[in-house]
């Protein structure tokens, strides 16, 4: 380039922006003598393969995309060794610094008419075959005559097609990244819809939804955190409205709306997408200035609110009941609908008896005696019901089941044995989280045996994997190859702490033949694939000493240690750490 000022035929005028990769000019097509935006690569990154390819894949994501709501690629330009992008100049200005200047929240209307916008375009790019992965204020643009318009493809995925960054490897901004995506998943477009619910709820709330001190405290917010409610304390949100944003909030991707189309429906921004542009367009702070004349929400009356505010919280158990195990689901079906009958039988027997007053007449040794009784009968019942049965899941016969220790070696109380018997899987999983610190104790230890058993021969594979964790850890219930059976049953069925505690066994030769390194590989590398912490570590380890049939590979165990020390895991913080500081390391 011999004209410091021109690039081919393009003609600089100014600088736009600076980022991690490059720049952004301004500059006049003088051959067509329009106007245009030129992104360019780093001079000293045109020499880094990662780098050229991922300038080189938002451009094969651009030139396949030709929407209003989404930066036009007009074409690539290698001009010696350096790499351009000619594209549309948009004249606006980006939506975070809209939002940081405004300093409050913006209208429902003004939110929505931005989300109509985005939403078409996104809709348009999945239909493309094109996610975008980074869905974030930044990277909205909003134009001068009111439209919304997508930037920054810079690490979009075409849909089959190669991808650049190592399996396991998070990418996107932390603050708007969709759980699968903090854990290492690669995202989907249910990703790119949950990061625009996250813009969206920031729009409307003023902060985003999720927050934290470091990244891993923010990442782990994404994770597992649940958004604060907008109603009522955001004026004209309606329970509709969060209801929406909320279920393309959720944690689990298959429970959020299937598409971008399906979630702007909801919010009713669909509706709005003619108009959205005007809309923008005349909320002068949006297109000019954080200064300019907005309008002063109507007071809403308290009726209102309360009528609102119920609507919100009962959508709210809605989505946490859907978002249970099907299992659980049916305990908590039932144990209301016992709940219900049982409240009408009393209300209508207290109402209806004409006999109600014999009943009070009933002597204190005769109630002591009937609840003796009753104490019996349902503590039968109980060892009845956790007899082992005859399963294929272990492939063993009756008499081997017969071996299994029953509950009649439990002392519980009675308000334990019906707390067992209709516990759901949320119960064991409160009950099991302080397990570490019961010792002895055999109350605790026979409690939560009764519900794992109940619950693992229903089926449910948690319940499965903390009945092999007791046949580890009860002190009198020690048996390796019930563990081993609960825990494969359940690794089978993709849990993947379970997963983990089978490859432990594998490793610490707990099971007939001793030490197998290679099958405790293949059980951890299956657990880390689901993104289980525990996983990664002990994959991590087998690369890095080389273990188990694996050729030493630091970059893949250090990459491993990184993403468990994301969700928390302190050995593989203390490993990464070790590793990434030593020279062994390349």
């Amino acid at each position: 380039m011999s004209d410091p000022q021109m690039i081919g035929h393009y003609r600089i005028v100014k600088l736009l922006g600076v980022g991690a990769m490059g720049k952004v000019h301004a500059a006049v097509d003088t051959f067509l003598e329009r106007d245009v935006a030129i992104k360019s690569l780093r001079a000293e990154l045109t020499q880094d393969p990662d780098f050229v390819g991922r300038f080189r894949a938002e451009a094969t994501s651009l030139a396949k995309l030709n929407h209003p709501n989404i930066t036009t690629l007009y074409s690539p330009v290698l001009d010696g060794k350096d790499l351009y992008m000619i594209m549309e100049l948009v004249n606006g200005r980006p939506l975070d610094e809209i939002l940081s200047e405004r300093g409050k929240p913006l209208g429902v209307k003004e939110s929505l008419a931005v989300i109509a916008q985005a939403a078409d375009g996104l809709a348009y790019a999945h239909q493309m075959g094109v996610i975008h992965r980074d869905i974030k204020p930044s990277n909205l643009m909003v134009a001068d005559d009111g439209r919304i318009k997508i930037m920054d493809f810079g690490i979009a995925r075409v849909r089959g097609s190669v991808r650049l960054t190592r399996a396991g490897t998070a990418v996107g901004t932390p603050l708007y990244m969709s759980p699968e995506q903090c854990r290492g998943g690669e995202g989907d477009e249910r990703s790119d819809l949950y990061s625009l619910a996250v813009v969206l709820y920031e729009m409307l709330a003023g902060t985003p939804p999720f927050s934290g001190a470091t990244e891993y405290d923010l990442t782990q917010a994404q994770i597992h955190a649940e958004a604060p409610p907008l109603v009522p304390r955001i004026s004209g949100v309606t329970p509709e409205l969060e209801s929406a944003i909320m279920t393309a909030l959720s944690k689990r991707p298959e429970h959020r709306f299937p598409n971008l189309r399906a979630f702007s429906d909801a919010l009713g921004a669909t509706a709005m997408r003619i108009d959205a542009s005007s809309i923008i367009r005349s909320a002068g702070h949006l297109v000019q200035d954080s200064t300019a004349e907005r309008d002063v929400p109507t007071p809403e009356r308290l009726s209102t609110k309360l009528v609102a505010l119920a609507k919100s919280r009962s959508a709210t158990l809605v989505r946490r009941f859907k978002g249970l195990h099907p299992a659980a689901q049916g305990v908590t079906v039932g144990v209301g609908a016992v709940v219900i009958l049982a409240s009408l039988y009393f209300g209508l027997e207290s109402l209806f008896s004409p006999d109600q007053h014999v009943a009070r007449e009933i002597s204190l040794p005769d109630k002591k005696r009937r609840g003796d009784d009753f104490r019996r009968q349902d503590v039968d019942v109980g060892n009845r019901r956790a007899a082992p049965r005859n399963t294929t899941a272990f492939g063993v016969d009756e008499n081997q089941a017969s071996e299994v220790p029953l509950d009649s070696r439990s002392r519980q109380t009675y308000e334990s044995v019906v707390s067992t018997s209709g516990g759901s899987i949320n119960d064991l999983r409160n009950l099991m989280r302080d397990s570490d610190q019961w010792k002895s104790s055999s109350i605790q230890w026979d409690s939560a045996f009764k519900l794992a058993q109940r619950l693992a021969q229903e089926g449910d594979k948690e319940a499965q994997y903390y009945l092999g964790k007791i046949y580890i850890k009860a002190p009198g219930r020690q048996e390796p190859k019930y563990a081993y059976q609960w825990f494969k049953t359940s690794a089978e069925a993709g849990n993947s702490d379970a997963q983990v505690a089978l490859g432990k066994m594998y490793q610490n030769g707990l099971l007939e033949g001793g030490e197998n390194l290679p099958e405790a590989i293949r059980w951890y590398q299956k657990a880390a694939d689901q993104h289980n912490a525990e996983g990664q570590y002990w994959l991590a380890v087998a690369y890095e000493k080389g273990k188990g049939g694996l050729k030493r590979d630091c970059r893949t165990a250090v990459d491993l240690y990184h993403l468990a020390k994301m969700q928390g895991h302190a050995k593989a913080a203390e490993a990464s750490e070790r590793l990434e500081n030593s020279c062994r390391y390349r």
